[in-house]
């Protein structure tokens, strides 16, 4: 009845669980869960009615669990990333192999037992009472320790395995515990039928119990890691900027006051994490600056596991053609290549995109994206033009002028903006979207992880949906749970605050050390509809949790919406106010440390010189 007990309470526990990790897995964990509960309840009911237990029946309770546990750890195995109904009929419809292999053995060991009844009821008095057992052939305890070994081979490997792809610890840790748990199930059934005989008593407790405490550390390894926390680690753990997942090339722009290091660095660490080799073409002059990176950032243990890196020097002598080099860009088609154009002339940069075009163009496999890099300040007059007419779908990354593009209003540089809180009041009427616009931009010059916590339909949402290299959390009616719409792009339930903060957890959590910029455009909504209460509740949770990391929180919300009392308590919270409205952007209250007080006219790119925009029309 104890171990009964707790398998129903871990049923709850797995049930109630309707936002986890585990998508559609766990519709197949509760299933397995039921299957056991109906085994305990035959063996309870036979011990209270003094009768031996149903062998037909324990055979298709244990056959029931073990085919839903296999179905529940290649599900995980499988998932994309999205759950639903619709993922769990497109994976049944192509079932991996080693599943299909699991389900002959289970169902052959099942139908096996069904039609030779390879047992024999024993009854063994202890204390005036009756104890039912079975003892069971030879060539079964062979058939069981096969199905034993296909199913810690099979499924529960195949799920263990899976814990080491995942990046966040948590789920990581929960999906380990859980299929150690299932291989103990299968070596407790298999210990009752082995070792039974005189021992019987003692080992039905001992294995009723274990399988008991069995299910509710799976429920509690079920408890923690969620949807949410899938989809932001998914992509968090190297920067889109420079992602070999996109399939874009990117333009980067320098100049001599700009951050590469940082650019370079992310290059490098999505080298490492992806196990791809990686070229850097470059001017002789900035040779040793990149090999000064590779130095610092490839340790001795890492150097050890890394992909082969080369720097490769793509200099001019007199006289000296491209076909005259020995591995012109382009030539490492499997190879991710960043190519510094740095100073050379508008003739040279020509003949390297020529070049560059005409390998791409040969039949082979597909290459890998490229990071183009120019130093704007020596680049002569249309070289960006070449560079964009053979890339047009490029990203621009403008590190000249964007770095500090929202740090300028602030009169501060970028690393000022370390564990602030700024709070924007807007006008809706204004265009105060160009200030966040700045925000994000200055973040991803920076290379530094960007979100965006909008809704659906709003001006912030049209702004950025169509925008690359920043995570956009928008809450929609159309979702009750959290669902992917891209890579960049999570649904999250409407006004749902708990979702809210558990997004915020799990992407500080994903760049821990980094630092990261957040956007709120919710709680102006939240406020109006949940009331003011909850709404600073929330806020102030939100607060706490970005100055615990290196963060950098911008949280809008528009004055002409809320009484005064309320913008007075949300007020309180923040140490750096800014004001939008017809006006133009101005600070009314900044940090006494990093940020100076004054006006300005409302900001366009215009203000701060032409960025990379401006120079494209031109």
């Amino acid at each position: 009845m104890l171990a009964l007990g707790a398998s129903c309470m871990a049923l709850l526990f797995t049930i109630r669980a309707k936002k986890t990790y585990f998508l559609d897995s766990v519709f197949f964990i509760i299933a397995a869960n039921i299957g056991f509960i109906l085994f305990l309840s035959d063996t309870a009911s036979s011990d209270i009615l003094n009768r031996s237990p149903n062998p037909y029946l324990d055979t298709i309770f244990i056959t029931f669990t073990a085919i839903s546990i296999g179905f529940a750890s290649y599900l995980l195995k499988e998932s994309g990333g999205k759950g639903g109904f619709t993922e769990l009929t497109s994976f049944l419809k192509r079932l991996p192999k080693a599943l299909l292999a699991f389900l002959s053995i289970s169902i052959g060991w099942a139908t096996a037992t069904l039609i030779w009844r390879p047992f024999t009821v024993n009854n063994l008095m202890a204390n005036g009472e009756s104890i039912y057992y079975f003892s069971y052939d030879s060539w079964y305890i062979l058939v069981s320790s096969l199905l034993l070994a296909s199913f810690i081979a099979l499924p529960v490997w195949a799920f263990y395995s899976q814990s080491r792809r995942v990046q966040d610890p948590k789920a990581s840790s929960s999906i380990r515990l859980i299929s150690i748990c299932w291989a103990c199930f299968g070596l407790i059934t298999f210990f009752q039928q082995a070792f039974a005989g005189a021992f019987a008593s003692l080992v039905k407790s001992f294995g009723i119990i274990a399988d008991g405490a069995l299910f509710v550390l799976v429920s509690f390894a079920l408890r923690e890691p969620t949807i949410l926390s899938r989809i932001v680690t998914g992509g968090e753990m190297i920067f889109q900027a420079v992602s070999s997942s996109t399939e874009e090339d990117t333009v980067v722009l320098y100049n001599t006051e700009s951050d590469r290091k940082r650019l370079v660095e992310r290059f490098v660490e999505d080298g490492l994490a992806t196990g791809q080799e990686l070229i850097f073409y470059a001017i002789k002059s900035e040779v040793p600056f990149y090999r000064a990176i590779l130095k610092g950032t490839t340790t001795d243990h890492s150097r050890q596991k890394s992909p082969q890196m080369m720097i490769q020097s793509i200099d001019f002598g007199i006289g000296q053609a491209l076909s005259d080099l020995a591995v012109p860009p382009g030539f490492h088609r499997t190879k991710r290549e960043l190519v510094d154009l740095g100073e050379l002339s508008l003739d040279q940069c020509n003949l390297i995109i020529s070049k560059v075009k005409s390998l791409d163009s040969l039949p082979g496999p597909r290459r890998r994206p490229r990071i183009w890099a120019l130093n704007v300040e020596e680049a002569q007059s249309g070289t960006l033009e070449a560079l964009r007419e053979a890339n047009p779908k490029a990203r621009i990354r403008d590190l000249a002028l964007q770095q500090d593009s929202f740090s300028k209003l602030l009169n501060a540089k970028h690393q000022a903006l370390s564990k602030s809180r700024i709070l924007l009041e807007y006008d809706p009427t204004s265009s105060y979207e160009d200030a966040v616009q700045k925000f994000a931009r200055e973040f991803q010059a920076n290379v530094e992880p960007i979100a965006i916590f909008t809704s659906m339909g709003s001006p912030m949402f049209r702004q950025f949906r169509e925008q690359h290299n920043l995570r956009l959390f928008t809450f929609s009616a159309k979702t009750s749970t959290p669902s992917k719409v891209s890579e960049e792009h999570v649904l999250l339930p409407e006004r749902d605050t708990s979702l809210l903060l558990d997004a915020v957890d799990k992407l500080l959590q994903a760049n821990h050390g980094r630092l990261v910029g957040m956007v709120f455009d919710v709680f102006t909504d939240l406020i109006l509809f949940q009331g003011f209460e909850k709404g600073y509740g929330v806020l102030s949770s939100v607060i706490e949790m970005s100055e615990s990391e290196s963060a950098s929180t911008l949280v809008l919300v528009n004055f002409t919406a809320l009484d005064e009392r309320s913008l007075n308590g949300i007020r309180g919270l923040f140490r750096s106010q800014a004001k939008f409205d017809l006006g133009g952007f101005r600070m009314v209250r900044s940090e006494s440390t990093g940020f100076s007080s004054f006006e300005s006219k409302k900001p366009t790119l215009e203000d701060e010189g032409h960025g990379s925009e401006g120079r494209l029309s031109n």
